[in-house]
């Protein structure tokens, strides 16, 4: 009886030890593409104005992910993808009763079986001369 209860015990553990690092590598692989995503959408949104529609439908896959400075990123980005969507958009301003104008750029960083980890998305303004 002894016996069937320590093996309950350490299946217990096991199977707790198992699902913990089931959700660690989960997390981890969220964290990653969140700091891919957003890493990307810094790209994006430091470039010229007139440029910005040229990011729709740009996609990096794997080992072809680049980072800020156009370096290969290492390591677990390989598992990821990424893609960028740039829409023509208008937001209300309720309180200045105005409507402006610009794009909404999204950013999707997800697994190769399309599984998406991290979406951002952010209104940049047409500028005004």
């Amino acid at each position: 009886m002894a016996v069937g209860l320590l093996t309950l015990a350490v299946a217990s553990v096991t199977s707790a030890i198992v699902a913990a690092q089931q959700q660690s590598i989960e997390a981890r692989r969220q964290i990653v593409a969140s700091v891919a995503a957003e890493s990307l959408m810094a790209r994006v949104a430091s470039e010229p104005w007139a440029t910005l529609s040229d990011w729709d439908g740009y996609g990096e896959e794997g080992n072809g992910l680049l980072d800020p400075w156009g370096d290969a990123m290492q390591g677990d980005w390989a598992a990821l993808q990424r893609t960028v969507s740039v829409k023509e958009a208008e937001i209300e301003v309720p309180e200045l009763e105005v409507m402006v104008t610009g794009r909404s750029v999204t950013v999707v960083a997800s697994l190769h079986d399309g599984r998406a980890l991290a979406t951002l998305e952010r209104f940049i303004p047409e500028p005004q001369p």
